[in-house]
């Protein structure tokens, strides 16, 4: 069952999307979203969010400065203030 992302900047709606895995950048490393995830809410430090396919094969990626992530019921809502794609 996929995850539904989407991920907002101060002044809009930046993506939506859905993956099999969602990787965000946390202080202790990363945190990896995935199917039936506990809810929670966790501060993003500079790094790098990636979408997995069911092969676990990054397909798509964005190199953020920090941010904020609200995770429940398979969606993962992130905010941040800067984004940029990294080309795959």
């Amino acid at each position: 069952m996929p995850i539904s992302l989407k991920i907002s900047l101060p002044d809009r709606v930046y993506l939506e999307t859905k993956a099999d895995k969602v990787i965000l950048p946390v202080s202790q490393g990363t945190l990896t979203i995935i199917h039936g995830r506990a809810p929670r809410s966790q501060l993003l430090v500079q790094g790098e969010i990636s979408l997995l396919d069911h092969n676990n094969k990054t397909f798509k990626q964005w190199k953020i400065g920090g941010g904020i992530a609200e995770i429940f019921n398979d969606i993962c809502l992130v905010a941040v203030e800067k984004i940029d794609e990294i080309k795959i």
